[in-house]
């Protein structure tokens, strides 16, 4: 009895959490815990195949887009589509599809596990494919540098016989891998220009510390490497991106057609497709499961305010910023930014990523005014300030309406939260 029991309050709380206008993601996990604390082992027994999505960008949008591809299908999926990534927001994503009875059956669990849950939630679900979109500095206080994640995710999983899809542009994604099968994805050297963001100059071979050699970088610490000591290396990519346009992406010589834009969701777009394609998936199934992609909230969202044009774009750490303060390239006539920064145990307690981002790329003519906000706002001002932007042009907001106050004088505004921030500041802006 204690299972339909657990399922049953697991729906409830999740129905009344969702009547209250919150997400209803993890809180029902939560009780599920409490009540039947094997009652995750149990539901995934109903499932076909468990895939975990994780990396420090572009896990949501990955997960969502595969999952997306296979719902086109007619494949029965579970989603953590709300991005609720640790052991109870998964848990809520198992239980409560569930009938009653707990027998309901699934062809896969698409789940996006945030990187500090792995150790965790594997030690009640094994999955059968895990993906890797890659591994920037984020949330030092918990995660140490990528190379620490790096050893501590390859000690981890290496008891698992799992097969791997990895971003091979990464080097650090790269060394999880022992003696796993493994797939890889990534961009080839003219894919996409990503010549407006900084590239890394000096990335350490995670294999002996030497200075890893690149034929090409994309961005940061992104490319085709080899290390100058040791035989560490990219691998050869099985899904290789070879062109990136406005609403087509080319893998493997064949186009997508594909809402997302940019190269920065060309990794997750190809992440998602490599694992569509190991699990059987055609061309033709892939494209149209493709087609029926809607844009996610906060990922290179576009919409209009009182006539002004926005870009909304999630960034969570250096990298992530520098990618979303690239976009700028991409709005017309005069121009207003927006970043804000938490610092929220979610977000990561050390905020002092924020001193690394590359503002060049926004230090132009037509950027009329810069706000900052959230609770690092005099951070990010400060970096700003160090940066050499003027003050006159550096402001900061905490108080609502956000929206009347960053349109001023702009015909476009690019709008940059972190991980707290998104939803509030989306709630300001969407009407």
């Amino acid at each position: 009895m204690k299972k339909p029991l657990t399922i049953m309050l697991t729906k409830s709380i999740q129905k009344a959490s969702q009547l209250a206008g919150k997400g209803g993601s993890t809180t029902p996990g939560v009780y599920a815990r409490k009540l039947f604390p094997n009652i995750l082992r149990e539901v995934r027994k109903n499932v076909g195949h468990v895939i975990f999505i994780t990396g420090t960008n572009g896990k949501t949008t990955t997960s969502n887009v595969l999952a997306t591809i296979l719902l086109a299908n007619g494949k029965r999926v579970i989603n953590n589509k709300e991005g609720a990534n640790l052991i109870t927001g998964i848990t809520t994503a198992f239980v409560a599809p569930q009938n009653i009875s707990g027998t309901k059956k699934f062809d896969y669990a698409v789940i996006e596990i945030d990187e500090g849950s792995i150790q965790r939630v594997t030690k009640e679900i094994a999955p059968d494919y895990f993906v890797f979109t890659n591994l920037f500095k984020d949330q030092v206080d918990r995660f140490g540098t990528e190379e620490d994640l790096a050893n501590t995710l390859r000690n981890v999983l290496e008891p698992f016989d799992c097969r791997f899809i990895l971003n091979g542009n990464d080097p650090h994604v790269s060394h999880i891998v022992t003696h796993q099968q493994a797939k890889y994805f990534g961009l080839t050297k003219d894919a996409f220009n990503f010549d407006a963001i900084a590239n890394d100059e000096h990335v350490h071979c995670p294999k002996c510390q030497s200075t890893l050699h690149f034929d090409y970088q994309l961005y940061s610490k992104l490319g085709n490497f080899a290390c100058t000591n040791c035989d560490y290396k990219a691998q050869p990519l099985e899904y290789a991106v070879t062109q990136v346009k406005p609403g087509e992406i080319t893998i493997n010589n064949h186009p997508y057609r594909v809402a997302l834009e940019g190269g920065y969701n060309a990794f997750n777009v190809a992440a998602a497709v490599a694992v569509a394609s190991e699990l059987g998936l055609t061309d033709a199934e892939i494209a149209k499961g493709l087609n029926a992609l809607a844009l996610e909230n906060g990922r290179m969202e576009r919409f209009s305010l009182e006539g002004t044009e926005i870009l909304l774009n999630l960034a969570k750490n250096t990298a992530g910023l520098d990618v979303s303060l690239s976009a700028i390239d991409t709005l017309t006539g005069t121009k207003n930014v927006y970043i804000g920064v938490n610092n929220t145990e979610y977000d990561g307690t050390d905020s002092s990523w924020v001193n690394d981002a590359d503002y060049e790329l926004i230090k132009r003519d037509d950027v009329h005014a810069i706000y900052c906000g959230g609770t690092c706002a005099n951070d990010v001002k400060q970096a700003l300030l160090a940066a050499g932007f003027e003050e006159s042009r550096v402001h900061i907001t905490t108080s609502a309406p956000l929206g009347s106050q960053i349109i001023q004088g702009a015909d476009s505004v690019l709008v940059i939260p972190n991980y707290t921030l998104l939803e509030p500041v989306r709630k300001q802006l969407v009407k």
